[in-house]
């Protein structure tokens, strides 16, 4: 009777289980007005730190990165490779895309194309790392675009809304303040509004890049769920 109630087993038996990953395209801006150093030492090398930060937090996770300026392309495709995501990241600088502007559309359709081309049904996720400052019509319908063939997008404010004057150092080593057509010195601010927007429709979250562990908190409720 103990015996009996002791339920022995013996043998296996296999069972087939299917689990979804995660892709994750980090889009990193390397427009001219990351360089503005309301965030120190400048915006662009914060968001460059904040990716690596994200990398550490999915261990099990494929990342790729896009690159974009007035223009956009895949600086690294997806990858369980840390060190060739890694490597990818420290070259961005400002004029990698000699293209000026930032096309947000652009950023978003250089990951769709790489999950197409990728051909996997993992989870697809892009991570805008932007000031915002689109320079382009129809950023929205793209978003939606992007929404409707399974991507989460999730927008990362690199900035502050006061903003900063913007800065060049000139050949001769002299540091100059950045101007427009008409003259007049160029300041620019984070566009927490249109980020928003974007990571609403594309079914993500929006951060702002402020203050410590906000790529933990991005990964523990944003993409870890």
């Amino acid at each position: 009777l103990l015996l009996t109630m002791a339920r022995p087993q013996w043998g296996f038996a296999w069972e087939e289980a299917t689990q979804r990953g995660r892709d994750i395209i980090v889009a990193i801006d390397t427009s001219r007005s990351m360089l503005a150093r309301d965030l120190q030492p400048n915006r662009l090398t914060r968001a460059k730190l904040a990716a690596l930060d994200l990398l550490k937090l999915g261990k099990f996770d494929r990342f790729g990165l896009v690159a974009f300026s007035g223009s956009a392309f895949l600086q690294c495709p997806l990858t369980f490779d840390d060190e060739a995501f890694r490597q990818s990241i420290q070259i961005l600088q400002p004029g990698i895309i000699p293209q000026g502007g930032t096309a947000l559309g652009e950023a978003i359709e250089a990951a769709q194309r790489a999950f197409s081309e990728d051909g996997d049904e993992n989870h697809r996720i892009l991570v805008l790392f932007t000031d915002g400052e689109d320079h382009e019509e129809g950023v929205m319908q793209t978003v939606r675009e992007a929404a409707d063939a399974g991507m989460k997008i999730f927008t990362v404010g690199v900035g502050t809304p006061a903003g900063e004057l913007l800065r060049i150092q000139g050949e001769s080593g002299k540091v100059d303040f950045v101007k427009d057509d008409a003259g007049n010195v160029v300041k620019s601010r984070l566009n927490q509004a249109l980020l928003q927007e974007i990571a609403s429709k594309a079914g993500g979250l929006y951060f702002q890049l402020q203050g410590a562990n906000v790529m933990e908190v991005l990964y523990q409720k944003g993409l870890a769920p």
